[in-house]
Protein backbone atom coordinates (compact mmCIF):
# COMPACT_ATOMS: atom_id res chain seq x y z
CA UNK A 1 0.00 0.00 0.00
CA UNK A 2 1.30 3.42 -0.98
CA UNK A 3 0.67 6.37 1.34
CA UNK A 4 0.38 9.86 -0.16
CA UNK A 5 0.27 12.88 2.12
CA UNK A 6 -0.95 15.51 -0.34
CA UNK A 7 -3.74 15.85 -2.88
CA UNK A 8 -1.81 18.16 -5.18
CA UNK A 9 1.04 17.52 -7.58
CA UNK A 10 0.38 13.78 -7.79
CA UNK A 11 1.83 11.64 -10.57
CA UNK A 12 -0.61 10.21 -13.08
CA UNK A 13 0.03 6.73 -11.67
CA UNK A 14 -1.20 7.91 -8.26
CA UNK A 15 -4.51 9.14 -9.66
CA UNK A 16 -7.58 7.44 -11.07
CA UNK A 17 -8.57 5.42 -8.00
CA UNK A 18 -11.95 4.36 -6.75
CA UNK A 19 -12.01 6.14 -3.41
CA UNK A 20 -13.61 5.17 -0.12
CA UNK A 21 -13.86 8.51 1.67
CA UNK A 22 -14.25 9.04 5.43
CA UNK A 23 -12.38 9.04 8.73
CA UNK A 24 -12.07 5.24 9.06
CA UNK A 25 -11.10 5.35 12.74
CA UNK A 26 -11.33 1.75 13.89
CA UNK A 27 -11.94 0.20 10.46
CA UNK A 28 -15.03 -1.43 11.96
CA UNK A 29 -17.62 -3.51 10.13
CA UNK A 30 -19.37 -0.42 8.74
CA UNK A 31 -16.08 0.88 7.34
CA UNK A 32 -15.31 -2.56 5.94
CA UNK A 33 -18.63 -2.56 4.05
CA UNK A 34 -17.75 0.80 2.45
CA UNK A 35 -14.27 -0.44 1.50
CA UNK A 36 -15.63 -3.75 0.15
CA UNK A 37 -18.06 -1.86 -2.10
CA UNK A 38 -15.26 0.41 -3.34
CA UNK A 39 -13.09 -2.64 -3.96
CA UNK A 40 -15.80 -4.28 -6.09
CA UNK A 41 -16.27 -1.10 -8.15
CA UNK A 42 -12.49 -0.74 -8.54
CA UNK A 43 -12.31 -4.29 -9.89
CA UNK A 44 -15.07 -3.57 -12.42
CA UNK A 45 -13.37 -0.36 -13.55
CA UNK A 46 -9.89 -1.93 -13.47
CA UNK A 47 -8.84 0.94 -11.21
CA UNK A 48 -6.79 0.99 -8.00
CA UNK A 49 -8.58 0.91 -4.65
CA UNK A 50 -7.93 4.01 -2.57
CA UNK A 51 -8.83 5.32 0.88
CA UNK A 52 -9.21 9.05 1.48
CA UNK A 53 -9.03 10.33 5.05
CA UNK A 54 -8.02 13.53 6.76
CA UNK A 55 -4.89 14.20 8.77
CA UNK A 56 -5.22 15.35 11.48
CA UNK A 57 -8.68 13.99 12.25
CA UNK A 58 -11.14 16.90 11.80
CA UNK A 59 -12.40 16.48 15.37
CA UNK A 60 -8.86 16.99 16.68
CA UNK A 61 -8.45 19.99 14.36
CA UNK A 62 -11.57 21.71 15.66
CA UNK A 63 -11.14 20.62 19.29
CA UNK A 64 -7.40 20.34 20.01
CA UNK A 65 -8.02 20.18 23.77
CA UNK A 66 -10.58 17.36 23.58
CA UNK A 67 -9.80 14.14 25.49
CA UNK A 68 -8.12 11.29 23.57
CA UNK A 69 -10.60 9.54 21.30
CA UNK A 70 -8.85 7.54 18.57
CA UNK A 71 -9.57 3.81 18.27
CA UNK A 72 -6.35 2.76 16.58
CA UNK A 73 -2.84 3.93 15.85
CA UNK A 74 -1.79 4.84 12.30
CA UNK A 75 0.43 1.74 12.28
CA UNK A 76 -2.42 -0.66 13.06
CA UNK A 77 -4.70 1.18 10.62
CA UNK A 78 -2.17 0.83 7.80
CA UNK A 79 -1.69 -2.87 8.50
CA UNK A 80 -5.43 -3.58 8.36
CA UNK A 81 -5.95 -1.44 5.25
CA UNK A 82 -3.26 -3.41 3.45
CA UNK A 83 -5.01 -6.65 4.47
CA UNK A 84 -8.26 -5.27 3.00
CA UNK A 85 -6.59 -4.75 -0.37
CA UNK A 86 -6.16 -0.96 -0.27
CA UNK A 87 -3.54 0.15 -2.80
CA UNK A 88 -3.44 3.92 -2.21
CA UNK A 89 -3.94 5.68 1.12
CA UNK A 90 -4.49 9.42 0.65
CA UNK A 91 -3.88 11.28 3.91
CA UNK A 92 -5.47 14.60 2.98
CA UNK A 93 -3.99 17.43 5.09
CA UNK A 94 -6.82 19.01 7.08
CA UNK A 95 -5.79 22.67 7.18
CA UNK A 96 -7.58 25.98 7.66
CA UNK A 97 -7.58 26.31 3.88
CA UNK A 98 -9.26 22.94 3.42
CA UNK A 99 -11.73 23.71 6.23
CA UNK A 100 -12.92 26.79 4.34
CA UNK A 101 -13.53 25.08 0.98
CA UNK A 102 -17.16 25.09 -0.15
CA UNK A 103 -18.57 21.75 -1.32
CA UNK A 104 -18.04 22.71 -4.98
CA UNK A 105 -14.44 23.71 -4.32
CA UNK A 106 -13.74 20.51 -2.40
CA UNK A 107 -15.00 18.30 -5.22
CA UNK A 108 -13.17 20.30 -7.87
CA UNK A 109 -9.85 20.91 -6.12
CA UNK A 110 -9.47 17.76 -4.03
CA UNK A 111 -11.41 14.94 -5.68
CA UNK A 112 -11.28 15.95 -9.36
CA UNK A 113 -8.14 18.00 -9.99
CA UNK A 114 -6.13 16.73 -7.04
CA UNK A 115 -6.81 13.00 -6.73
CA UNK A 116 -8.38 12.50 -10.16
CA UNK A 117 -10.71 9.84 -8.80
CA UNK A 118 -13.10 7.83 -10.97
CA UNK A 119 -15.64 6.91 -8.30
CA UNK A 120 -16.21 7.73 -4.62
CA UNK A 121 -17.96 5.63 -1.96
CA UNK A 122 -19.23 7.27 1.24
CA UNK A 123 -21.73 6.68 4.02
CA UNK A 124 -25.19 8.03 3.25
CA UNK A 125 -24.85 10.58 6.09
CA UNK A 126 -21.57 11.97 4.73
CA UNK A 127 -21.12 15.73 5.14
CA UNK A 128 -18.27 17.83 3.76
CA UNK A 129 -17.19 21.35 2.89
CA UNK A 130 -17.25 24.54 4.96
CA UNK A 131 -19.68 24.16 7.88
CA UNK A 132 -20.67 20.81 6.33
CA UNK A 133 -22.47 22.61 3.52
CA UNK A 134 -22.19 19.53 1.32
CA UNK A 135 -24.08 16.23 1.62
CA UNK A 136 -24.59 13.12 -0.46
CA UNK A 137 -27.04 14.85 -2.80
CA UNK A 138 -24.66 17.72 -3.59
CA UNK A 139 -21.78 15.24 -3.87
CA UNK A 140 -23.69 13.25 -6.49
CA UNK A 141 -24.56 16.40 -8.43
CA UNK A 142 -21.08 17.88 -8.34
CA UNK A 143 -19.36 14.60 -9.16
CA UNK A 144 -21.73 13.80 -12.03
CA UNK A 145 -20.69 17.08 -13.69
CA UNK A 146 -17.10 15.84 -13.56
CA UNK A 147 -17.80 12.25 -14.68
CA UNK A 148 -17.14 10.83 -11.20
CA UNK A 149 -19.42 8.08 -9.95
CA UNK A 150 -20.86 8.17 -6.41
CA UNK A 151 -22.13 5.36 -4.22
CA UNK A 152 -23.72 6.13 -0.83
CA UNK A 153 -23.81 3.29 1.70
CA UNK A 154 -26.50 2.85 4.39
CA UNK A 155 -25.38 2.20 7.99
CA UNK A 156 -24.47 -1.37 8.89
CA UNK A 157 -25.54 -2.91 12.19
CA UNK A 158 -26.34 -6.17 13.94
CA UNK A 159 -29.96 -5.34 14.69
CA UNK A 160 -32.11 -2.25 15.08
CA UNK A 161 -32.10 -2.75 18.85
CA UNK A 162 -28.31 -2.47 18.96
CA UNK A 163 -27.89 0.35 16.47
CA UNK A 164 -25.26 0.77 13.80
CA UNK A 165 -21.61 -0.17 13.87
CA UNK A 166 -19.89 3.14 14.50
CA UNK A 167 -16.76 4.61 16.05
CA UNK A 168 -18.83 6.44 18.67
CA UNK A 169 -20.57 3.22 19.67
CA UNK A 170 -17.24 1.40 19.96
CA UNK A 171 -15.80 4.14 22.17
CA UNK A 172 -18.84 3.86 24.47
CA UNK A 173 -18.42 0.08 24.68
CA UNK A 174 -14.73 0.41 25.59
CA UNK A 175 -15.42 3.11 28.16
CA UNK A 176 -17.88 0.77 29.86
CA UNK A 177 -15.44 -2.16 29.76
CA UNK A 178 -17.52 -4.09 27.22
CA UNK A 179 -14.64 -5.32 25.09
CA UNK A 180 -16.79 -8.19 23.77
CA UNK A 181 -19.22 -5.80 22.05
CA UNK A 182 -16.32 -3.65 20.86
CA UNK A 183 -14.72 -6.80 19.41
CA UNK A 184 -17.94 -7.63 17.56
CA UNK A 185 -18.32 -4.15 16.06
CA UNK A 186 -14.65 -4.00 15.06
CA UNK A 187 -14.60 -7.63 13.82
CA UNK A 188 -11.36 -8.04 15.79
CA UNK A 189 -10.21 -7.42 19.36
CA UNK A 190 -9.51 -3.81 20.23
CA UNK A 191 -5.74 -3.35 20.05
CA UNK A 192 -3.23 -0.99 21.61
CA UNK A 193 0.28 -0.95 20.19
CA UNK A 194 3.44 0.95 20.96
CA UNK A 195 7.01 0.88 22.22
CA UNK A 196 7.56 -0.51 25.71
CA UNK A 197 8.53 2.25 28.12
CA UNK A 198 10.50 1.95 31.35
CA UNK A 199 8.23 2.50 34.36
CA UNK A 200 8.89 2.64 38.08
CA UNK A 201 9.58 -1.13 38.09
CA UNK A 202 7.49 -1.75 41.20
CA UNK A 203 6.11 -4.92 39.61
CA UNK A 204 9.55 -6.51 39.62
CA UNK A 205 9.69 -6.23 43.41
CA UNK A 206 6.73 -8.64 43.69
CA UNK A 207 7.78 -10.91 40.81
CA UNK A 208 5.18 -9.31 38.56
CA UNK A 209 7.10 -7.33 35.90
CA UNK A 210 5.06 -5.32 33.43
CA UNK A 211 5.56 -3.93 29.95
CA UNK A 212 4.29 -0.35 29.96
CA UNK A 213 2.67 1.44 27.03
CA UNK A 214 1.40 5.00 26.62
CA UNK A 215 -2.13 5.39 25.26
CA UNK A 216 -1.29 8.59 23.41
CA UNK A 217 -4.41 9.83 21.60
CA UNK A 218 -6.22 6.50 21.93
CA UNK A 219 -9.51 6.44 23.79
CA UNK A 220 -9.16 5.34 27.41
CA UNK A 221 -11.06 2.14 28.14
CA UNK A 222 -12.78 1.60 31.48
CA UNK A 223 -9.98 1.62 34.03
CA UNK A 224 -9.32 -1.77 35.51
CA UNK A 225 -7.86 -5.19 34.80
CA UNK A 226 -8.26 -7.16 31.57
CA UNK A 227 -7.28 -10.46 30.01
CA UNK A 228 -5.21 -9.60 26.95
CA UNK A 229 -2.85 -11.28 24.54
CA UNK A 230 0.43 -9.81 23.39
CA UNK A 231 2.45 -10.05 20.21
CA UNK A 232 6.07 -8.95 20.26
CA UNK A 233 7.38 -7.38 17.08
CA UNK A 234 9.10 -10.01 14.96
CA UNK A 235 7.14 -12.90 16.45
CA UNK A 236 3.99 -14.64 15.23
CA UNK A 237 3.04 -16.08 18.62
CA UNK A 238 0.45 -14.27 20.72
CA UNK A 239 1.21 -14.62 24.42
CA UNK A 240 -1.49 -14.72 27.15
CA UNK A 241 -1.28 -11.82 29.58
CA UNK A 242 -3.10 -9.75 32.18
CA UNK A 243 -3.20 -5.96 31.90
CA UNK A 244 -4.03 -3.01 34.08
CA UNK A 245 -5.34 0.26 32.67
CA UNK A 246 -5.64 3.40 34.74
CA UNK A 247 -3.86 5.87 36.96
CA UNK A 248 -2.54 3.37 39.55
CA UNK A 249 -4.16 5.09 42.57
CA UNK A 250 -2.57 2.78 45.14
CA UNK A 251 0.94 3.92 44.19
CA UNK A 252 0.04 7.55 43.56
CA UNK A 253 0.03 7.40 39.77
CA UNK A 254 -1.32 10.34 37.80
CA UNK A 255 -1.04 9.51 34.11
CA UNK A 256 -3.22 6.84 32.50
CA UNK A 257 -1.19 4.00 31.08
CA UNK A 258 -1.37 0.37 30.08
CA UNK A 259 0.69 -2.09 32.17
CA UNK A 260 0.92 -5.62 30.78
CA UNK A 261 2.20 -8.71 32.58
CA UNK A 262 2.85 -11.57 30.15
CA UNK A 263 2.18 -14.89 31.85
CA UNK A 264 5.08 -17.36 32.11
CA UNK A 265 7.44 -14.91 30.43
CA UNK A 266 10.67 -13.36 31.66
CA UNK A 267 12.40 -11.19 29.10
CA UNK A 268 13.35 -7.52 28.86
CA UNK A 269 11.10 -5.77 26.31
CA UNK A 270 12.21 -2.16 26.78
CA UNK A 271 12.28 -0.32 23.47
CA UNK A 272 10.45 -3.07 21.57
CA UNK A 273 7.10 -2.65 19.84
CA UNK A 274 4.27 -4.85 21.07
CA UNK A 275 0.58 -5.12 20.23
CA UNK A 276 -1.93 -5.80 22.99
CA UNK A 277 -5.38 -7.21 22.17
CA UNK A 278 -8.13 -6.84 24.77
CA UNK A 279 -10.01 -10.12 25.30
CA UNK A 280 -12.15 -9.76 28.47
CA UNK A 281 -12.72 -7.47 31.44
CA UNK A 282 -11.81 -8.81 34.89
CA UNK A 283 -12.49 -6.01 37.38
CA UNK A 284 -12.65 -2.24 37.77
CA UNK A 285 -9.75 -0.15 39.05
CA UNK A 286 -9.60 0.12 42.82
CA UNK A 287 -7.43 1.88 45.38
CA UNK A 288 -6.03 -0.57 47.92
CA UNK A 289 -5.09 0.17 51.52
CA UNK A 290 -1.53 -0.99 51.02
CA UNK A 291 0.90 -2.23 48.42
CA UNK A 292 0.67 -5.65 50.07
CA UNK A 293 -3.09 -5.72 49.53
CA UNK A 294 -2.51 -4.73 45.90
CA UNK A 295 -0.01 -7.56 45.53
CA UNK A 296 -2.58 -10.09 46.82
CA UNK A 297 -5.19 -8.83 44.35
CA UNK A 298 -2.72 -8.91 41.46
CA UNK A 299 -2.05 -12.57 42.18
CA UNK A 300 -5.81 -13.25 42.07
CA UNK A 301 -6.09 -11.33 38.80
CA UNK A 302 -3.29 -13.40 37.28
CA UNK A 303 -4.99 -16.62 38.37
CA UNK A 304 -8.23 -15.42 36.82
CA UNK A 305 -6.45 -14.71 33.54
CA UNK A 306 -4.87 -18.15 33.64
CA UNK A 307 -8.31 -19.70 34.00
CA UNK A 308 -9.64 -17.71 31.03
CA UNK A 309 -6.73 -18.86 28.86
CA UNK A 310 -6.90 -22.45 30.09
CA UNK A 311 -3.42 -22.35 31.60
CA UNK A 312 -2.19 -24.32 34.58
CA UNK A 313 -3.18 -22.58 37.82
Amino acid sequence: MKTLTSYSGLKASDKGAVLALGNFDGLHRGHQAVIATAKSIAKDLKAPLGIGLFRPHPFRFFKPEAPPFRLMSPTIRAEIMAELGVEHLYEIPFTAELRDLEDTEFVEQVLHEGLGIRHVVVGEDYGFGKNRCGNVESLKRLCAARNIGVTAMPPVGLHQLYGKYGSTEIRKALQSGDVFHAHHMLSRPWTVDGTVQKGQQRGRTINFPTANLEFGDLVRPKFGVYCVDVQIDGETERRPAVANTGNRPTVGGEDARLEVHILDFDRDLYGQRITVRFRSFIRAEKKFESFEALKTQIEKDAQGARAVFGLKL
